[in-house]
């Protein structure tokens, strides 16, 4: 059981925040089609707006296959490879936040947009797996046996 909610728990928490957000925005009724691609936080909105269930089933896939292995493994090693692990997410974060905002960037545009966009979708991307780890080592973390103090009788 608690390796099915650690497959289905993290990314549902992290969608339903993305999914608030976007949906109890001032331009969620006014999100388009067509405004995808634009580079702009409006055509990323949209792009969840209309692409979230396949956005879902791909964060499911990507949890089971490759997050919780990789987790089980990191969590027990020391607290080196454990920052190791995570400057190594980030830069992940950043890689594939360059690639695709170097891939929807309007040539006609300045270079500085591609950098503002690549910050902005390194900033979700680490809000998502910060919310996702989080989860997890709550889900993976020990419960420990609550003690009452009894009395000790006093001479």
């Amino acid at each position: 059981m608690r390796g099915l909610l650690k497959v289905l728990l993290p990314p549902s928490v992290g969608f339903v925040a993305y999914f608030l957000a976007v949906r109890y925005s001032s331009v969620y009724f006014a999100l388009r089609i067509d405004k995808l691609g634009e580079g702009t936080v409006e055509s990323f909105m949209a792009y969840f707006k209309y692409f979230m269930p396949l956005l879902f089933v791909v964060a499911i896939l990507t949890q089971y296959l490759i997050v919780v292995p990789v987790w089980n493994t990191v969590f027990l090693k020391s607290n080196t490879g454990k920052f190791i692990s995570i400057l190594i997410l980030c830069l992940i974060c950043v890689l594939f936040a360059a690639f695709i905002s170097y891939c929807i960037w309007d040539r006609q545009s300045r270079p500085w947009h591609v950098v503002k966009v690549c910050a902005f979708m390194t900033g979700v991307q680490l809000v998502y797996w910060t919310v996702n780890l989080v989860v997890l080592y709550f889900l993976t973390k020990k419960l420990e046996p609550v003690t009452e103090e009894t009395e000790q009788p006093t001479e």
